[in-house]
């Protein structure tokens, strides 16, 4: 019986055996048939999805915009022709003046005698000629003796102009409607001729200046028309009057001035401005400024797809803006632009495009 036990159980174990080794080859067969559709599987899981819009470049306006200042048109400190010291000051520091109001009034002196003695010269003068010449037409006196007289009636009216001016050189009036900007003397102060009374400004037109390159500097012309936006955001409508031919020194720039209505005087000068200028049209596309993306190495930029589903990196220029985005050129004609992913997915990643219709 024992070999018997023995032949039975040898049985047994050979069985099982076979039974588990015909197990392990067909899982070792399964699982080389399902390694390529796995791989396959997770190739594809690793690339990410991002969604797309085709680019579509159209034409569009050049805009340069130039960051600038206001100046008044004229500036001019009104000074002292004459000495005398200072009586009066009517004109208010910051109040608008017309041409010929007076800032500073300074005491007459003798002046006004003086110009008195010169009226009453002339009137005694001016008898004296009418008398020599209804001699001369009487043929009573000589043409010389007329001659004379009128030389003294002469120098007698000027001697009359010349004391006027002397006393009206008194009242130190403003040259031109403006601005009484600041006030450089008071009450008591003595002036002598070229002391200073005060600053006058005129503000209309007012001066808006730019600092151009010698790039930009080509593209504008006297009486061009520019919209100019103020620090307080308003935008009014400027006129290039002057474009400099020489640069300066130190900026290697070109000074460009333009002149921007201001009857009220409601535009300071020394406040800070841009001015945005028409200089062409280019093919452009517009985008969500959400979308650029700074490059390692210091570029502006958006990231697309390409022709083989890879992502690429191109540097782009804005050239306006819109209240839905900024419109930019540089971009291929013919990619896809990555409406998500920008800031995370990299050049040279190979990525899924899910398209969409916009932004």
């Amino acid at each position: 019986d024992r070999p018997r036990s023995v032949l039975i159980a040898t049985s047994i174990f050979l069985l099982l055996l076979a039974y588990f080794g015909g197990r392990a080859l067909m899982r070792g067969a399964d699982t080389a048939q399902d390694q390529p559709a796995q791989a396959a599987a997770e190739q594809t899981d690793a690339k990410p999805e991002v969604v797309v819009r085709p680019i579509t470049l159209e034409p569009h306006t050049v805009v340069a915009t130039l960051k600038g200042r206001t100046e008044a048109d004229r500036a001019v400190a009104v000074k002292a022709e004459t000495t005398g010291r200072v009586t009066a000051t009517p004109a208010i520091e910051g109040s608008v003046v017309d041409a010929g109001a007076t800032l500073c009034r300074l005491d007459v002196e003798a002046r006004e005698v003086n110009l008195n003695r010169a009226k009453a010269d002339f009137d005694a003068k001016a008898i004296e000629w009418n008398a020599a010449r209804e001699l001369v037409d009487k043929g009573w006196s000589s043409t010389s003796a007329a001659a004379a007289a009128k030389a003294m009636y002469d120098a007698a009216k000027a001697s009359v102009d010349a004391a006027q001016i002397e006393l009206d050189r008194t009242a130190i009036r403003a040259p031109f409607p403006g601005v009484f900007d600041r006030r450089a003397a008071e009450v008591g102060d003595f002036l002598s001729p070229g002391a200073e009374c005060g600053t006058v400004i005129d503000l209309d037109p007012i001066r808006v200046v730019v600092e151009a390159t010698e790039a930009q500097t080509a593209r504008f012309s006297v009486g061009q028309s520019a919209e100019v936006e103020l620090a307080d955001g308003r935008i009014v409508d400027g006129t290039v009057r002057y474009v400099s031919r020489t640069s300066d020194g130190a900026t290697r720039t070109f000074r460009v001035e333009l002149n921007v209505a201001n009857p009220d005087y409601t535009i300071a000068a020394g406040l800070t401005a841009s001015i945005r200028v028409e200089v062409g049209e280019a093919p452009a596309t517009l985008v969500s400024p959400a979308l650029l993306v700074l490059h390692d190495d210091g570029r502006v930029g958006l990231r697309y797809v390409d022709e083989t589903d890879r992502v690429q990196f191109t540097p782009v220029d804005i050239i306006d803006d819109a209240p839905t985005g900024v419109w930019v050129t540089g971009l291929p004609t013919g990619s896809r632009l990555m409406a998500s992913g920008q800031d995370y997915i990299r050049e040279g990643i190979d990525v899924i495009p899910i398209s969409a219709e916009g932004l």
